[in-house]
């Protein structure tokens, strides 16, 4: 009697230990998007990648069409074109005819609400997105999408040389696979996402810096007068130039030095400086609409 009850708790301890391990080996279910459209190298690039990996199990959602410098933009007036696109790097695609931030929000909500993602992923952006350029960069803006819904998200850009752009989109997603890595095991505080820049030298980068967000300006950002049709229509064109001299410590600074920069930022946007002097204004009360009436 005492053998069998030995047998059967052994028995037992075996079958927990495998569910143990299968449940281990659960690959992370992670959605892949960016700004660029689907069609980008550098969303193959970061989609093979992470495919590459038996840990990762990866679903490309991205916009149908080139979405660079959206922001977080949202289709709310009109209805949404979504269609099975062939696979990205082995991976299933859908295209989304919206916005960066349309078409993360269409994948968490929609697509893919039987089967949520526990990562997010956005890029590998064609350019920077550095410094104040996060405010507007559609691949930031999905990130962002990711922690307003609660998941561990990270964007990735890669920095190019924009007169002779030859982005190795293959060795960027190397160096932005241990941050994911990373992102994934141990998690972000609620709120927050990551802005990952790789430099622009693949093969000469330092290694990765933590640094805060760069506040420099532009050395030029504006619009220009191109031309002005017979009809007196007119016609601008934006004229760009990052800042030269970054502050240290920021990511600006890090990744023209050549660190990968691994920037975490924030859903709070509250600036608590502002407080004291807020908190001293004499606010009158304003007077009572005399327009009403009792």
């Amino acid at each position: 009697m005492r053998t069998t009850l030995s047998k059967i708790v052994a028995f037992a301890f075996l079958v927990l230990l495998w569910a143990a391990q299968v449940s281990a080996a659960e690959p992370v279910h992670v959605l892949v998007s960016n700004d660029d459209g689907i069609d980008s190298p550098g969303l193959a690039a970061i989609a093979g990648a992470l495919a590459a990996d038996p840990t990762y199990r990866v679903t490309v959602i991205a916009p149908k069409h080139q979405q660079s410098v959206s922001g977080h933009a949202l289709v709310t007036r009109r209805e949404v074109e979504v269609t099975r696109h062939e696979p990205v790097a082995g991976c299933p695609a859908w295209s989304v005819d919206a916005t960066p931030g349309t078409v993360a929000r269409i994948g968490f909500t929609a697509l893919l609400a039987d089967d949520p993602p526990q990562l997010l992923v956005s890029g590998i952006n064609r350019g920077e997105n550095d410094g104040l350029g996060a405010w507007t960069s559609g691949t930031v803006a999905v990130a962002r999408e990711g922690a307003y819904a609660g998941i561990p998200a990270v964007a990735v850009s890669l920095q190019l040389n924009w007169d002779d752009p030859q982005p190795d989109f293959e060795a960027a997603a190397r160096w932005a696979k241990p941050v994911i890595d990373a992102t994934r095991d141990e998690g972000l505080p609620e709120g927050v996402y990551l802005n990952v820049n790789v430099p622009i030298d693949v093969d000469a980068i330092r290694g990765y810096r933590v640094t805060r967000m760069g506040l420099d300006r532009s050395d030029e950002a504006r619009y220009e007068l191109a031309r002005v049709d017979s009809d007196g229509i007119r016609w601008y064109v934006s004229r760009w130039r990052p800042p030269t001299n970054p502050q240290p410590g920021s990511d600006s600074r890090a990744l023209n030095s050549g660190w990968v920069a691994v920037t975490p930022l924030g859903l709070d946007q509250t600036a608590e400086i502002a407080f004291p002097i807020l908190q001293q204004l004499r606010l009158p009360t304003p007077p009572p609409d005399r327009t009403t009436t009792p």
